[in-house]
């Protein structure tokens, strides 16, 4: 996404599981190693890590039920695109709400009245608009966006992908210098480029 000049975003934060559907397990990636002993089982949780965090930053999206975060600086501006990650923002069903704002004031978040903004979060990204007649401060704004999201279906595909990029980090434990130039594999792009999230602004 590209970012707003006159807008400043803090890293997006969340909080959450992944409830039904899987990402491979250490069985899963054992079985796909064909690896039959334990020794190597801490190792691979490890890359079972890393490679979850690489698919959602990869494709833009949190894997679980999550409340998410999203802090951002700006000089009084109407509009603020703040992208979303995950399926969908949760705005129905018990215990979900709308998208929430909130404003620094005097070192801690204080949530604003509904009735001083709007978020469009059917489009991605996610568009916050600030109506009219809301009272900027003179300096610089903070804000923090709160939502929820619920992506609880791995698709078979991701999961493929995801063994193939385990399979990969297995076999190369080390860094790689200009003899041994070693990407993610394409064929495992190939299928994440499915599931990416496209985000036009």
């Amino acid at each position: 996404m590209y970012q707003h000049p006159h807008v400043r975003y803090a890293a997006p934060t969340s909080t959450g599981s992944l409830t039904s559907g899987q990402l491979p397990v250490l069985a899963d990636a054992k079985a796909h190693l064909r690896v039959d002993f334990d020794d190597d089982d801490g190792y691979i949780g490890d890359i079972l890590t890393s490679v979850t965090a690489y698919i959602e930053d990869y494709c833009g999206v949190v894997f679980g039920a999550a409340v998410q975060h999203y802090a951002y600086w700006d000089y009084a501006y109407p509009v603020v695109n703040v992208d979303m990650r995950g399926a969908e923002a949760k705005v129905s069903g018990a215990g979900n709400q709308p998208p929430t704002l909130s404003q620094l004031v005097d070192g801690s978040y204080t949530a604003l009245d509904a009735s001083n903004y709007a978020v469009d979060y059917v489009t991605t990204p996610m568009r916050v608009h600030m109506k009219s007649g809301f009272g900027y401060a003179s300096e610089l704004n903070q804000f923090r966006l709160e939502w929820k999201t619920d992506t609880q279906i791995v698709p078979a595909f991701v999961f493929q992908a995801a063994l193939m990029i385990v399979g990969h980090y297995y076999e190369n434990r080390q860094d790689v210098g200009k003899e041994r130039i070693f990407e993610v594999p394409m064929n495992s792009k190939f299928l994440l480029d499915r599931y990416r999230k496209q985000v036009f602004t």
